[in-house]
């Protein structure tokens, strides 16, 4: 019973890191083409639902379900690699990619096959290889990043502020975060580009403190996990004040 509930607390973990709200624009009315918007609807809701799989095993693994079959479980993993990595490499399609999208992608991956893994077993009993060990090891450890991205972004943008107003924004016109999920590392980042123009380039995320002397803008780093001060903010063509109003 100790191993069901340590399993579903690690699926509980990989829900809370990963999962990411719907966009409602997804589903607005299209009267073009009904048949292609919902299949591309379905393709989307099913990959939006992947970082709840875990959960879903472990759920199972709590009513009684048994330890799946050593084969079975390979290639299921082996099957959910493959497909992690093409919507890796898809997402990438549009835009470049930055080590935190990639980061995600793979990192999701990994959890998903190792939560097959981890179920495998015989006569009733789970018996995990040492592969899904460490795929287990490895993807909490990386949720836990992007959950405690939240606490020291917090507090580095209260360092920073020192009483100031302050406000923390996506790189987008009147984009100011309203709750504590969206700091998240694997939610606070851009999967935008300027294609590496100096004047066209997109922040992971922005915070903008009302200093008394002046009003500066600070760019969220997840490769350093700080905010980085934005020298020159008004020559960049895509705009940065307007992303949100210091409070």
């Amino acid at each position: 019973m100790r191993y069901k509930v340590l399993f579903f607390a690690y699926a509980v973990l990989i829900f809370v890191a990963y999962m990411q709200l719907l966009d409602p624009q997804l589903f607005e009315p299209n009267t073009d083409r009904k048949a292609l918007l919902l299949f591309i609807q379905c393709l989307f809701l099913l990959v939006w639902l992947i970082p709840a799989a875990p959960i879903c095993i472990g759920g199972l693994s709590l009513l009684g379900m048994c330890p799946i079959p050593r084969l079975l479980a390979v290639f299921l993993a082996i099957s959910s690699v493959v497909i992690g990595l093409l919507l890796t490499l898809a997402s990438g399609v549009l835009a470049l990619f930055s080590d935190t999208q990639l980061l995600h992608g793979i990192s999701l991956t990994i959890a998903i096959a190792s939560s097959f893994l981890i179920w495998s077993g015989h006569d009733g009993k789970p018996n995990p290889s040492r592969t899904a060990k460490i795929g287990i090891s490895i993807s909490t450890l990386i949720a836990l990043w992007s959950l405690l991205t939240i606490p020291m972004l917090l507090f580095q943008a209260r360092l920073i502020a020192d009483g100031s107003p302050y406000c923390i924004a996506e790189h987008s016109e009147n984009s100011p975060i309203e709750t504590l999920h969206e700091l998240r590392g694997f939610s606070f980042y851009t999967t935008k580009t300027g294609y590496k123009s100096t004047s066209e380039w997109y922040f992971h995320g922005l915070m903008i403190v009302d200093h008394p002397d002046d009003q500066r803008v600070y760019n969220w780093s997840p490769r350093h996990w700080r905010f980085d001060l934005v020298e020159r903010p008004e020559a960049l063509i895509e705009q940065v004040r307007n992303a949100c109003v210091a409070k």
